[in-house]
């Protein structure tokens, strides 16, 4: 533990109290809020379909997430300086008056713009998350606090998806409504976290002036790589993120219940894997996971385009699991080493391309579809997928050298 009694100017015994009881709050905050999420989140494109909707108000919903951190740089910057746990709370607080009235909304365009409007929220505070993640756990151990956090999430979306799929299959009003109370409930735990004052890694984010900034990214050739490799993964990963729903209803015939399944696959590998990434990403780097989580990510589009059918489809999004909680504990983790003083701004340009992808990646997939058919989106989502190793095989020799210097200077 030489990282957390060297992290701040705690002495050693408070300082690993205050980390104790945070990490505690996380944990139990994690549980509530992906409960709510679980409940909720899954169906919302099932039950956009089953209001009359078609593929486009499911290309809106499967943009919504990313969609939302299209404002990331500006957020990043303005929010700066501003007490982070504040922030999460006020906004993350915000997003969850939106789901209230997916309970009693009947028309698919209403549950999108709710969607983008839950996401849009929550992505104000997004850049603050981070640099709260930075702030709490201690360099070194991050990962693996941040992961033991996801698989405790995990279980609970597990927990919430079977209870909305299976119990209350027919009833999403009862599911958004139970979802909505537990939200609330779960970012109200969180505003309990307290953050360390006096870290002296975080202590300078935020003033940098926005040709500081862009003079920074243009000499960080890591970064760029890192931007590059992330950008050509997801954007084909997510080409057929809103024909998967269409797929799975139209062509696969598919209950609520078993698109929960479908849905519990995915959380149930990353509550496996978190703790596995977690303990690579602080003992060695980051990169490799991102190379390992490419492929293993493009098996999703392979099951759906060679092999239709449930089983298959559970497998690829057994792997598509493995991917995403790899991916996000690898970059969070890769900028909080490698960014320094501009995490902040680092964070928001990341997140605002997650933004663009979010939405030019399914709504091009959804024109696929029509112009060339399901199977061929399928097909590209897994070749160009593969293109995202280049950069990351490139970004692997300078990311140990850098990486190794930090452990050297820990230890």
């Amino acid at each position: 533990m030489d990282g957390e009694r060297t992290a701040g100017g705690l002495r050693p015994g408070a300082e690993h109290s205050l980390l104790r009881r945070n990490w505690r709050i996380d944990i139990a905050a994690a549980v509530v809020n992906s409960l709510c999420l679980g409940m909720i989140v899954p169906y919302i494109a099932v039950m956009a379909l089953r209001f009359g909707g078609g593929a486009w108000h499911t290309a809106a919903i499967a943009s919504a997430a990313a969609a939302a951190n299209l404002l990331a740089i500006f957020w990043g910057r303005l929010t700066a300086g501003y007490g982070r746990v504040r922030l999460v709370f006020l906004f993350h607080g915000a997003a969850r008056l939106a789901l209230l009235p997916m309970a009693f909304v009947r028309d698919p365009a209403s549950l999108a713009v709710l969607t983008l409007l839950f996401f849009a929220l929550q992505g104000v505070a997004t850049p603050a998350y981070i640099g709260l993640m930075r702030s709490i756990y201690p360099e070194g151990r991050r990962a693996t606090y941040m992961a033991i956090v996801r698989v405790s999430a995990g279980l609970a979306m597990l927990a919430g998806t079977y209870v909305s799929g299976t119990w209350l299959a027919d009833d999403f009003k009862t599911a958004a409504l139970i979802g909505f109370a537990l939200g609330v409930a779960g970012i109200c735990l969180f505003a309990l976290i307290r953050e360390p004052s006096d870290r002296p890694e975080t202590a300078v984010e935020g003033r940098t002036r926005w040709s500081e900034t862009f003079a920074a990214v243009r000499s960080d050739r890591g970064f760029q790589l890192l931007l590059a490799g992330v950008f050509i993964y997801e954007f084909f990963m997510l080409l057929p993120a809103s024909v998967y729903p269409v797929y799975q209803v139209d062509r696969m015939a598919l209950t609520n219940g078993q698109i929960g399944l479908l849905s519990m696959a995915t959380t149930g590998a990353a509550l496996l894997f978190n703790p596995l990434w977690g303990r690579v990403i602080d003992k060695r780097t980051a990169i490799p996971v991102l190379s390992w989580c490419a492929v293993s990510g493009t098996l999703l589009p392979l099951a759906y385009w060679l092999l239709p059918g449930f089983v298959p489809a559970a497998a690829g999004a057994f792997a598509a699991g493995i991917a995403s909680s790899g991916m996000d504990l690898a970059w969070m983790n890769h900028l909080s080493r490698s960014s320094g003083r501009y995490l902040s701004s680092f964070s928001g340009i990341y997140l605002s391309l997650v933004g663009f992808r979010g939405i030019a990646a399914p709504l091009c997939g959804a024109a696929m579809a029509e112009w060339t058919g399901l199977p061929a989106v399928f097909a590209l989502s897994f070749f160009a997928g593969w293109a995202a190793l280049v950069p990351f095989l490139l970004l692997l020799p300078a990311s140990r050298s850098r990486d190794g210097a930090a452990r050297h200077e820990r230890s």
